[in-house]
């Protein structure tokens, strides 16, 4: 692993700029364009996320770390939503999709308001 000279993000040798050249100090552009784009700092986690993150001798926060890689992955795949055309598909091999427009995730509150049937994530 290397660290970009400009915001110290670690990324592989092989994502250097110029490929036909093998410098011991690489240059990168794919984290941060040579400090063109600047992300804000994020904010704190709220209370609980941060127990959860942070406070290894819980129960709870152990049980969340060792399962936090499926709730990335819940996460990921969230109900998308999309404009679909599928006039591609002749019924044989796999469907072929075009998205127009902009995709989105369609992922509601994580509980489900009182009465209501759980739906996307809360699933």
């Amino acid at each position: 692993m290397h660290a970009c000279g400009y915001c110290g993000a670690c990324l592989w040798y092989n994502e250097r700029l110029r490929k036909g050249v093998y410098p011991a100090n690489p240059k990168f552009s794919l984290c941060c364009g040579k400090r063109k784009v600047q992300l804000p700092t994020l904010p704190e986690p709220p209370e609980f996320l941060r127990h959860l993150l942070f406070d290894f001798e819980t129960p709870e926060s152990t049980n969340f770390l060792s399962q936090i890689r499926m709730y990335n992955m819940m996460f990921a795949f969230t109900s998308p939503g999309a404009r679909f055309d599928s006039n591609l598909n002749s019924g044989k091999g796999p469907p072929t999709i075009i998205i127009q427009g902009q995709f989105c995730h369609r992922i509601d509150s994580l509980l489900p308001k009182d009465g209501e049937a759980p739906r996307f994530a809360q699933l």
